[in-house]
């Protein structure tokens, strides 16, 4: 057996116990939110941070340690901006919305990493090579992949929201158009695992840290020109049939 694979088994151990043991409820923390998110939060950071080792060891992550290129970067910010897009501004400046525990944010932006991290990870990082294969093409890896990561959601319907389920599937794929354009088009896994980390960020700040309506019509307004503007990007950047391969040639 190489050592890598002890390795990996090794880990898996600790990794797994850690998913398990913060899936009762046996802490005696009396804060309810702190308590909410130790447990999401440390258990998607160990599965995450497994997931990352494991491409890694196994030759699949070349995408964690890519050429950085600043026309990469350039490329990205439309995608940048529709993430920037998703915070509530407005409604957080008009007092509609606010922010109640300031405290407990530096232990939230660790879980919305450990989100993009995870999922980017499974989703991008994994499954786009793996369907995209030596058959298929670029489409075929980025529907199947981002249609995959869309129905991961349902299972928020245990929550009974069945309609915001419904959007959230639904905005969940085209976020994962998006993403999978990325990682075809720049070779970057941590592009990716950026502008998903910003996204999520201001889709729950208000809703796990705080109160109030933080999608208003301002927020509304802004997430459909830069979600047109940033299609279009994409759509274009599908036609011309750009990826990092024919890029790396051309540079």
């Amino acid at each position: 057996m190489k050592r890598r694979d002890i390795l990996l088994i090794v880990l898996f151990v600790p990794c797994a116990a850690l998913i398990v043991l913060f899936g009762f409820d046996i802490f005696p923390i009396a804060d309810a939110t702190l308590l909410r998110l130790l447990r999401e939060t440390v258990p998607r950071l160990a599965a995450g941070g497994y997931l990352l080792l494991l491409l890694c060891l196994k030759g699949l992550g070349g995408s964690f340690c890519p050429k950085w290129r600043p026309m990469h970067l350039v490329w990205a910010l439309p995608c940048l901006a529709v993430a920037v897009v998703n915070f509530p501004f407005s409604a957080l400046l008009s007092g509609k919305a606010a922010i109640d525990r300031a405290d407990l944010l530096p232990l939230f932006l660790l879980d919305c990493f450990a989100i993009a991290l995870l999922e980017e990870s499974f989703f991008r990082v994994l499954l786009v090579p793996l369907l995209k294969g030596e058959r298929r093409g670029d489409l075929f890896a980025i529907l199947i992949s981002s249609a995959l990561f869309g129905a991961m959601h349902l299972i928020n319907l245990v929550s009974g929201n069945v309609g915001a389920v419904f959007l959230q599937v639904g905005y969940t794929f085209l976020l994962g158009c998006m993403l999978a354009v990325m990682l075809l088009r720049t070779g970057n896994a941590w592009l990716c695992i950026l502008v998903h980390f910003v996204f999520d960020i201001g889709g729950t700040l208000v809703p796990e840290l705080g109160h109030g309506p933080f999608q208003d019509l301002t927020f509304w307004i802004l997430t459909a020109v830069f979600g047109v503007l940033c299609a279009v990007h994409i759509i274009v950047t599908l036609i011309r049939g750009k990826n990092p391969k024919n890029r790396s040639q051309n540079e």
